[in-house]
């Protein structure tokens, strides 16, 4: 990538977001939380401190007299990230055997935050019981009284400790559920099914099969922010660019009997001109009554998933997952005062297993209004002599596909083969693969194997070396159509001002100010609309590479990004008819967590290697938006303003 930074003077090395989270400057609580009054709790010993947490809720599923499940409360931030996931704790032991019982936690992982000793894996390991330790069974009733030790590792330990008193055995429950599905020739009767309730993730979810004599049916659902009250659920079945949106009215309760009542919403329900809103309806206005009935459940053994409800500390985190932080998250990760950036200006290249894909060009525009503009566009392929014979630029799809039928057709070739069936072939290969051609059947066979063949390989070169995004297809072929976009930074603090592009005739604009941000979307069919939601001093994610180019990087270094954008969609819903698509514009906060995993020597130059985690990136021209993990590997050069040399991910894509 060219070294492209203008001079300007960098009043401080410091990029001045949060390097550690705000909330690591604050004082720990004490106690962590109020104790349950059964007095189980987890405590974390380490040389600096101990730490006790009440564990609330511990259920207890007796194994016979060898072994013990006890089902563990995640421990999590008030904000509802996580700090420690576990799932069982086993306990075994030899029958008539006076030892001490020992086991192993059943998938765990621990978040860093504040207040809290660090752990890894194998402070989980080694469970082991104390002298004194009490399991007893009687009239059906449980109880567990004694200390769990872990392994000590570093000066740190985790002990559980359990004071759990006469708790009811659970039960078994089958899990079972009735009903019939509702088709044009009539109803179908369910045959299998099940339905369960998890109240520590909100969610009501079954499936199952309904058989009948002309057909069956297989089914599934799954209700979201359900908590086992009686209530109404809008719920979208289909994508974001298909939407297939159904109601939900469940009766009674899942620790009694249940009733669902699945309903197909008509066209004229679904119209809707807003570009911000995801359920194009409003449920509340909704008459069930005029609504295609589609399904009844209905079942009195609903399988209630056991999970303790978790135990929430006045800490925070940045363990999103993955998913899109919420303001609330993204004001505890962000405390920004000033960005100082010395220069935007970029060229970064884009490539599929060294396959180029599409350049991405940030130029930057000083104008007489205390702004910064910068311009992202794509720079198209720079050879247009050197445009081969068949002009359409290939797909990865195309090329596979050629590839493969001319293999079948010059399997049993030989020079006593017809040529004309040969050519009809060839012709109808390029027929099937949307490809043209002015080769003809009447064409001598030489001059028709060049205009076909030779152009054809002449058009795959060009595709593979001059950069295509179709050509890769586990690219969002929608990426370009964000492109290009204008960017205004305020030249004193470095924020944003205002981005703005157009996306499918649609004008965007996003305007930034101290304690909002303005959405506003006009085009021909659906008008001019505005949206405002908070801003925490968040950042444009078109400035990402700009802020890394510009962080206080050393050994050991680490800080929490938080960015914004906005990502348009082309959507439509089933059982509308065509043509009546609108465009939906989805908000999203982003954090991003920078980490300087070692220094090094690379391609000859003074080097950091940097972690990149993002949660939330939806944006089809970030590469870490492929990747399962959300993050990549960067190296960036050790002067400051950072040159990114390259950017490494999982799934064969690069940057540079």
């Amino acid at each position: 990538m060219p070294d492209r930074y203008s001079i300007v003077p960098m009043l401080s090395l410091a990029l001045y977001f949060l390097v550690f989270l705000t909330a690591s400057a604050q004082p720990c609580p004490e106690p962590m939380a109020t104790p349950d009054s059964n007095g189980n709790f987890l405590e974390i010993t380490s040389p600096e401190k101990t730490v006790k947490i009440p564990l609330n809720q511990i259920r207890i599923f007796p194994g016979g007299k060898e072994r013990i499940y006890i089902l563990l409360p995640d421990i999590l931030t008030a904000l509802n990230t996580p700090i420690i996931r576990w799932n069982e704790l086993v306990l075994k032991k030899p029958l008539n055997v006076d030892e001490k019982w020992k086991g192993t936690i059943d998938r765990k992982s621990f978040y860093p935050t504040s207040c809290i000793p660090l752990l890894e894996d194998a402070h989980f390991s080694s469970a082991e019981s104390n002298e004194d330790f009490l399991y007893k069974i009687e009239n059906n009733k449980v109880s567990v009284k004694g200390n769990i030790s872990f392994a000590q590792v570093a000066g740190r330990q985790i002990v559980i400790h359990l004071n759990v008193d006469q708790q009811d055995v659970p039960m078994p429950l089958i899990n079972d559920l009735d009903g019939q599905i509702f088709t044009k020739e009539g109803p179908i009767p369910i045959t299998s099914g099940e339905i369960s309730y998890i109240p520590t993730s909100n969610l009501l979810k079954g499936s199952g099969l309904a058989e009948g004599t002309a057909m069956n049916q297989s089914f599934e659902f799954l209700i979201r922010d359900y908590q086992g009250e009686p209530g109404i659920f809008a719920t979208n079945e289909g994508t974001d660019r298909r939407g297939a949106f159904y109601i939900y009215k469940i009766e009674g309760k899942p620790e009694e009997t249940i009733t669902i009542h699945k309903y197909a919403l008509n066209p004229e329900n679904l119209l809707s001109n807003s570009f911000f809103k995801t359920t194009p309806f409003d449920i509340h206005s909704l008459d069930l009554g005029e609504l295609t009935p589609v399904a009844n459940y209905t079942s009195n053994s609903v399988l209630i998933d056991p999970k303790p409800i978790p135990t929430l500390l006045p800490l925070s985190n940045n363990a999103f997952e993955g998913n899109q932080p919420t303001i609330d998250q993204m004001k505890i990760v962000n405390n920004p005062e000033k960005l100082d950036q010395a220069s935007w200006g970029k060229d970064l290249s884009f490539s599929f297993e060294n396959l180029p894909i599409w350049n991405i060009d940030f130029q930057e525009e000083n104008s007489e209004d205390s702004l910064q503009r910068i311009l992202v566009r794509y720079k198209a392929p720079e050879n247009p002599e050197n445009q081969p014979v068949l002009t359409e630029r290939l797909s990865y799809k195309q090329v596979e596909q050629m590839n493969a039928g001319f293999m079948e057709i010059f399997k049993n070739f030989d020079e006593t083969s017809d040529t004309v069936q040969l050519k009809t072939a060839i012709l109808q290969l390029f027929e099937t693969s949307n490809l043209g051609t002015e080769a003809t059947i009447s064409d001598d066979f030489e001059p028709f194997l060049v205009e076909t063949i030779s152009g054809f390989r002449e058009a795959e070169k060009y595709a593979l070396t001059s950069g295509s995004g179709d050509f890769i297809p586990a690219l969002n072929a929608d990426g370009l159509d964000l492109l290009p976009v204008e960017l205004n930074i305020k030249t004193d603090d470095g924020f944003p001002e205002s981005r703005s592009f157009d996306f499918n005739n649609t004008a965007i604009v996003i305007a930034y100010e101290s304690d909002s941000i303005t959405i506003t979307a006009s085009n021909e069919v659906q008008g001019v609309q505005t949206l405002k939601i908070p801003n925490a001093g968040l950042i444009d994610i078109y400035q990402f590479y700009g802020t890394l180019s510009q962080l206080p990087l050393t050994a050991g270094f680490e800080t929490d990004l938080a960015f914004f954008d906005v990502i348009p969609t082309s959507t439509m819903n089933y059982a509308q008819p065509e043509g009546q698509e609108r465009l939906l514009i989805k908000p999203n906060y982003i954090h991003a967590w920078v980490q300087v995993e070692e220094s090094l020597t690379y391609q000859g130059k003074p080097a950091y290697k940097l972690k990149v985690q993002f949660n939330g990136l939806t944006n089809p021209l970030f590469a870490e938006s492929y990747e399962e993990s959300f993050s990549g590997t960067y190296f960036v050069s050790q002067s400051v303003p950072h040159q990114i040399i390259r950017a490494n991910f999982e799934k064969g894509l690069i940057l540079q």
